[in-house]
C-alpha cells in the first residue's frame, strides 16, 4: 500500500519520510534506495523519488548514485572522528563571533529556551534532536558570517544522524543537556573561552558515544 502524500510537493515529501527512517534507523546507513521500490511504496512516479535522492546527495547522505537509485554513506571511525572535528571547530568559532554579537540578551534567551526544550522531550527522538540542533544553530545564527552558517547546516545533518543513532535511551541524553546548561551559563556570564571548552567537551561526548556504541555493536 502506498503512504499518502499531501500538501506540499510529492518530492519534499517523500525527503521527508526517508529522512525520518534514516535517523530512526529504519533506514540503515549503507543500504540501497531502490528508485522502483520507492516508487511502488508512495504510489509517485519516478521524478519525486530522484529529486528526494538528489536532496539526499544535497545533504552528503548519498555516497553513489546510480540509474537505479543510491546508496547511503557508510559508517566508519575515521569518518565520524573527523567529521566531528570539523563540525566542533565551526561550533567553537561561531560561539567566539556569536560572542561579539551587540545581542547577548538575545542569545542567552534562545539558549535557555532550546535547551530546556531538550530536557522536556528525551523520551521524543524529533522533540530532542530538533532542539538540540536549534540551541547550537543560535551561535550561527549571531555569529555574522553567512558562509559559516551555510557549511554548518549541510555537514551537521550527517553528524546528526550518526549522533542520534548512539543516543537512543534518555540516559544518553540527559548528560549532553547538562553540557549544554553548562555552555550557556558561561556564556551568559561572559567567560567566552570557558564556554568554548565546553563546547568542545560536549562534541567529545557525542564521538564518544558513537564510538563506544560501534565498539560493542
Amino acid at each position: 500500500m502506498s503512504e499518502l502524500l499531501q500538501r506540499r510537493s510529492l518530492s519534499e515529501q517523500v525527503y521527508d519520510v526517508l529522512i525520518h527512517d534514516i535517523v530512526t534507523g529504519q533506514i540503515a546507513l549503507g543500504d540501497r534506495l531502490i528508485n522502483r521500490e520507492l516508487q511502488t511504496r508512495f504510489g509517485v512516479s519516478s521524478t519525486p523519488i530522484r529529486d528526494a535522492i538528489n536532496k539526499l546527495y544535497q545533504d552528503g547522505l548519498i555516497r553513489e548514485l546510480t540509474n537505479s537509485g543510491a546508496q547511503l554513506i557508510d559508517f566508519d571511525q575515521q569518518y565520524a572522528e573527523e567529521l566531528n572535528h570539523f563540525i566542533m571547530m565551526l561550533a567553537c568559532e561561531a560561539l567566539a563571533l556569536a560572542s561579539q554579537s551587540d545581542q547577548q540578551a538575545e542569545i542567552v534567551r534562545l539558549l535557555h529556551e532550546y535547551q530546556d526544550a531538550m530536557e522536556a522531550s528525551q523520551e521524543k527522538d524529533t522533540e530532542y534532536f530538533g532542539a538540540d540542533y536549534r540551541f547550537h544553530k543560535v551561535f550561527f545564527d549571531y555569529c555574522g558570517n553567512r558562509f559559516l552558517k551555510e557549511t554548518y547546516k549541510r555537514y551537521n545533518r550527517i553528524r546528526s544522524l550518526l549522533i542520534s543513532s548512539a543516543m537512543r535511551a534518555s540516559r544518553d541524553r540527559q548528560p549532553s543537556v547538562d553540557q549544554h546548561r553548562r555552555i550557556t551559563a558561561a556564556f551568559e556570564a561572559g567567560q567566552f573561552d570557558l564556554a568554548r571548552e565546553r563546547m568542545r567537551e560536549h562534541y567529545q561526548y557525542g564521538v564518544h558515544l558513537l564510538l563506544d556504541r560501534e565498539n560493542h555493536a
